[in-house]
């Protein structure tokens, strides 16, 4: 099922570019309060990444609507919830859920387009990034401004949701916050380590039997593994947290670019023999975008797992080929370093 809706956009949308290190995984109110704030500082960059943004706020231009508009349309699917049958051990636990998809102005269904796939964090769900969120509608406006401006080329963003309770679990009827407290959501650290089953069996093959990419409408493993160089994944905090350990750790066969915003929380000694296993030590990564802040409470287990990986599989992770690591001075866990992350990564995503 599939609905379609103008983008109209807001100049209020501005302020969401300033922050501060408040943790905010989720649309609140709160959350333009802190925006409101003025972080532009320079930033601490690794060696041999050129070319990103390195202080914050990103300009707060690309925060406006411009001429070229894309457009916004939800598809619904049912699935397993996946996570709870590892979990628990019931079978069949089935939900109905939405996918948002950004389609940028002009889609064509006769041009093939790159795919970048992008998750949301604690508390948030589909509309985060994409959608009618306060923060899904300036994520919508920069990519309309990128692409406009000749900085990306025009590029398909789906965003998921990782998380699949049944509605009886209510959800969707939390305030944001609760779901930071692990009593209200026992499973927290559970989404993200099965969240790959969704995106290989019910998302990826939804989207792209529907939409123009590369693959053709041809969603065989076959067809989706050739034109793995086309398809990316990206997410933020717990979202970070996926795009490792299920995305680069189980579907690296379908991803060649990912961006890890605020954190990993995976083994790296697991993350090392996985990547070398006969299934996918031929698939290298084209690139992975790596994003922090000095004030984000991820730093460390971040940059921590990052050295590590470098360090012990340098010839499929390199400062100086195909990884960057960018961390903004001032920066926290909020969506103003996040959406910075996002430009850096459509700088050099689907370039290779």
């Amino acid at each position: 099922m599939k609905t379609k809706k103008l983008l109209r956009h807001s100049l209020f949308f501005l302020l969401l570019f300033a922050g501060g290190s408040t943790v905010l995984a989720q649309d609140t109110k709160e959350e333009s309060t802190v925006w409101e704030q003025d972080c532009a500082k320079e930033s601490t960059v690794n060696p041999g990444v050129g070319g990103f943004i390195t202080s914050l706020p990103l300009d707060p231009s690309y925060a406006e609507e411009c001429k070229e508009q894309g457009t916004v349309e939800t598809l619904t699917y049912t699935c397993h919830s996946y996570a709870l049958e590892a979990v628990t051990g019931e079978s069949n636990i089935m939900l109905e859920k939405s996918v948002n998809v950004y389609l940028p102005y002009g889609y064509d269904e006769n041009q093939e387009y790159d795919i970048l796939y992008l998750l949301h964090g604690t508390g948030g769900f589909e509309d985060y990034w994409i959608g009618d969120s306060s923060t899904g509608k300036v994520t919508c406006n920069m990519l309309d401004n990128m692409i406009e401006a000749g900085e990306c080329e025009p590029v398909i963003v789906v965003s998921p949701t990782y998380y699949s309770p049944t509605e009886e679990m209510g959800y969707r009827k939390m305030d944001p916050m609760e779901l930071f407290n692990n009593e209200k959501d026992p499973y927290a650290d559970q989404w993200p380590m099965y969240f790959w089953k969704e995106l290989r069996n019910d998302i990826i093959p939804l989207v792209e039997s529907t939409y123009s990419t590369y693959a053709g409408k041809d969603v065989s493993e076959a067809k989706l593994q050739k034109t793995r160089d086309h398809r990316g994944f990206a997410g933020l905090s717990r979202g970070s947290k996926t795009t490792v350990n299920s995305g680069m750790m189980h579907c690296a066969d379908l991803f060649a670019y990912i961006g890890s915003y605020s954190g990993a929380w995976a083994d790296v000694e697991a993350f090392k023999e996985i990547l070398e296993s006969e299934e996918y030590r031929n698939c290298d990564f084209k690139y992975w975008y790596n994003g922090n802040g000095t004030e984000d409470f991820s730093l460390e287990n971040h940059e921590e797992f990052l050295n590590e990986v470098l360090e012990k599989m340098p010839d499929r992770f390199s400062l100086d080929k195909n990884v960057a690591w960018v961390v903004f001075d001032g920066g926290g866990h909020a969506y103003n370093c996040w959406i910075a992350d996002l430009y850096n990564s459509l700088l050099v995503f689907f370039k290779k």
